[in-house]
């Protein structure tokens, strides 16, 4: 279940607007979407979590910084634009000797190396057609896509298989298949 809320006719949501929203009940979060504010069901299952945490702990031990449940924005409500273009990401890795600062929840994709997504069945179009298009319209050079555990077919393993995009001539083309098991194999 989705609750829109419009934005206001100018497009413009400030921080004072986004903080007076009705808090979320457990479980729920508020996001930015294709120029909308929607109130959408965030479960995090062990599955989603331990996945996350695999690709940043790879990308980690690579030397990048990286965070899970960031905004990806091309601008932000706390800078006063419209926020057309942001959406949470299950995990972001940041260039290579980019520092986010402590307290940053808003990335601007500039300094964004890659994007993971663990996608289930209902977040399917969210991650892997709505985010797709638009982390490409950023300009985020790589973005990765988890799917597994119960949609693979068991419930009880911790895996998953990555499909690997690459940013060429402006639209992601997959470049690799790997389970999440053999990353750094």
């Amino acid at each position: 279940m989705t609750l829109q809320i419009d934005l206001p006719s100018d497009g413009v949501i400030t921080r004072a607007t986004f903080e007076g929203l009705p808090a979320t009940p457990r479980g729920w979060a508020w996001e930015l979407r294709d120029g909308r504010l929607e109130l959408v069901h965030m479960p995090v299952t062990f599955w989603y979590w331990q996945v996350i945490m695999t690709v940043l702990q790879h990308w980690r031990r690579l030397g990048h910084e990286v965070a899970g449940e960031q905004y990806v924005a091309d601008s932000g409500f706390a800078r006063g634009r419209s926020g057309r273009n942001n959406f949470v990401a299950d995990g972001v890795v940041f260039v290579a000797g980019h520092r986010p600062e402590p307290r940053e929840t808003t990335h601007d994709a500039s300094v964004i190396h890659l994007v993971v997504e663990a996608v289930s069945e209902r977040s399917e179009e969210n991650d892997a057609v709505d985010k797709f298009d638009v982390y490409a319209k950023l300009g985020i050079e790589h973005y990765w896509i988890v799917r597994g555990g119960a949609d693979m077919g068991d419930s009880t393993e911790i895996d998953g298989m990555v499909a690997m995009h690459q940013l060429k001539d402006g639209a992601y083309e997959v470049v690799a298949h790997r389970m999440l098991s053999r990353l750094d194999g």
